[in-house]
């Protein structure tokens, strides 16, 4: 994402996060994008801030090559975890590109995002892949590759799906004992300003389903993604610190082992990641929720999905 730099949480810059915290949606160079820092930079700022992981990721190619091999090379301490999006660059719904980069070491499969037909952002790629069939359910593509992620033990990310293939596909995956993330579910009110309610939030925490609160929706400056479309109702939804209130509820609605912190950062104009994550630990913490369930959220849970990589 390109936009303007981040208001919230700039004066935290010199803190640390929570110790052997995880990153969960992180971007870095190198990508099609210009990006703040380079794997190997990054990894080393993770490190020296204290932090457990990163899991990477690009909307373009799989990240496995490049954190394989700066995981070997890097004289940081960090675990490295990649990505495969499945957008058009990788042939969309395609399940060699799903089995590919499960082979080569990949713990999570992004389903769209920049080329979804549903994406609630303007990203200045076509819009075409379709998840739902003329019936409104999965395609038995979507189903085969989400059968052969959960397989190979990969966890499944919602990319930029709308809330109707959101639905159907934690419901595919948790029915056959998977793992699936929604990704930033906030930003599904950039469409209609409603978006994925809490009380749907709710109602989706179920086992084996966690939402990934990226630090980004929290700033207001993100509305130069929206649509031309986007009614002023998703506009008000992101302005004046609005949606950071909607991270604090939506975290109160589902409950801590239900929920991961990230940033989604790596945008040249921003805070480093590691800085950005120390921030929003410190508004969370600032807004009354625990430090327990901040460890939870940002250390356990992760570690969990993703520490064996």
């Amino acid at each position: 994402m390109t936009v303007t730099p981040i208001l919230r949480g700039q004066q935290m810059a010199t803190t640390h996060p929570i110790s052997d915290a995880w990153d969960t949606h992180v971007h870095a160079g190198p990508d099609v994008t210009d990006r703040k820092h380079d794997i190997v930079e990054l990894a080393r700022r993770a490190a020296d801030a204290g932090m457990g992981g990163l899991v990477l990721k690009n909307h373009y190619a799989p990240t496995t090559m490049a954190t394989e091999l700066v995981g070997r090379a890097c004289d940081s301490d960090i675990n490295l975890a990649s990505t495969v999006v499945l957008n058009r660059s990788v042939g969309g719904i395609n399940i060699d590109a799903v089995v590919a980069a499960a082979n080569m070491g990949a713990s999570r499969v992004e389903l769209p995002t920049m080329t979804a037909k549903r994406n609630m952002l303007e990203q200045g790629e076509p819009k075409t892949i379709d998840l739902l069939n003329e019936n409104g359910g999965l395609k038995d593509a979507v189903w085969s590759v989400l059968t052969e992620a959960i397989n190979h033990g990969l966890v499944i990310g919602t990319g930029h799906i709308g809330v109707e293939e959101v639905e159907a596909v934690i419901d595919a995956v948790t029915e056959a004992d998977g793992e699936v993330i929604v990704t930033h579910p906030e930003f599904h009110a950039a469409r209609d300003g409603v978006g994925l309610t809490l009380e749907s939030q709710a109602h989706l925490a179920k086992d084996g389903v966690y939402f990934e609160r990226c630090f980004i929706v929290a700033d207001e400056t993100v509305r130069e993604l929206f649509l031309p479309n986007a009614p002023q109702s998703a506009h008000d939804t992101f302005a004046d610190g609005a949606m950071f209130k909607e991270i604090v509820a939506g975290i109160e609605a589902t409950g801590a082992k239900h929920n991961l912190l990230s940033t989604d950062y790596g945008q040249p104009g921003r805070m480093s990641p590691p800085d950005a994550l120390a921030a929003f630990h410190a508004d969370l913490e600032t807004a009354g929720i625990s430090r327990a369930d901040i460890e939870q959220m940002a250390r356990d849970n992760p570690e969990t999905l993703f520490g064996g990589v």
